[in-house]
């Protein structure tokens, strides 16, 4: 075997490193069928390195790994399902995607919750569920995992929709400042965007209704001028937004 292999290697212009890294993940997937070696090997394939780019062998070898209970493999094997690979021959399945990444969280992968977080979020297979999202979006930023900023991201864009929870503008900014601070590029773009004024759609707009703090003005004008305007005044919507709260803390829940 190790004569094939070799000869596989003549001529590829890659570093030794990545191609013992290849032959080490072939050798631990072939020869002792071991779960992280087939990931690895399968990583090495669908990207070439080390080897010819083979993004459809790729995905079978993390189909093999994910039916030996590797959580990572599950994990990737179920995003390229979710959104449909051509490269690697997979057709876009939002099921079958979705019960993948539920089994990778179900065998400890962490990154996989802000993938099913996503996927209550949007919909997408798995039946709609905002508030279940937010709930898995938190649990996300509690665990201090990668997708931290992502998950805040994911928060802001929750509180500006009003997707499983009321629209606070206000609860929005902060959610997105912090994810932007984090790095997430979604985020830095829609910052500018969420800091807008509600009446008038100046940025920054840095004053906020302190009655149900829910929404942001650039100055007392513009807060006036929403306050009483013809369509949709705001006093409604605050008066509203105040009476929940209130109702919320009697009860002993916590406002948002």
């Amino acid at each position: 075997m190790g004569g094939a292999i070799a000869d596989q290697l003549v001529g590829l212009d890659l570093p030794n490193h990545v191609k013992v890294a290849w032959w080490c993940f072939r050798e631990a997937a072939e020869v002792h069928e071991h779960p992280a070696g087939m990931r690895g090997l399968a990583r090495c394939l669908y990207n070439g390195r080390g080897v010819t780019e083979d993004p459809v062998q790729a995905a079978v070898w993390y189909q093999k790994a994910a039916d030996l209970g590797d959580a990572a493999s599950e994990a990737v094997l179920g995003d390229l399902i979710l959104h449909g690979d051509a490269r690697a021959g997979l057709a876009m399945d939002t099921v079958r995607g979705f019960a993948l990444l539920h089994e990778a969280v179900e065998h400890g992968h962490g990154p996989a919750l802000f993938l099913v977080a996503q996927c209550y979020l949007t919909g997408t297979g798995v039946e709609k569920d905002g508030a279940h999202a937010l709930s898995l979006l938190s649990e996300v930023i509690a665990r201090e995992d990668s997708s931290k900023a992502d998950a805040q991201g994911a928060i802001a864009h929750c509180y500006a929709t009003g997707n499983g929870v009321e629209v606070n503008t206000v609860q929005a900014a902060m959610w997105c400042q912090r994810a932007a601070t984090g790095g997430c590029k979604q985020a830095i773009r829609f910052l500018p965007l969420i800091l807008r004024c509600d009446f008038c759609g100046t940025t920054p707009a840095r004053q906020v209704c302190d009655r149900c703090l829910k929404v942001r003005y650039c100055d007392a004008q513009c807060q006036r001028a929403h306050w009483n305007r013809e369509t949709s005044p705001h006093k409604g919507h605050c008066r509203r937004a105040v009476e929940v709260s209130e109702a919320g803390t009697a009860s002993g829940g916590s406002a948002s």
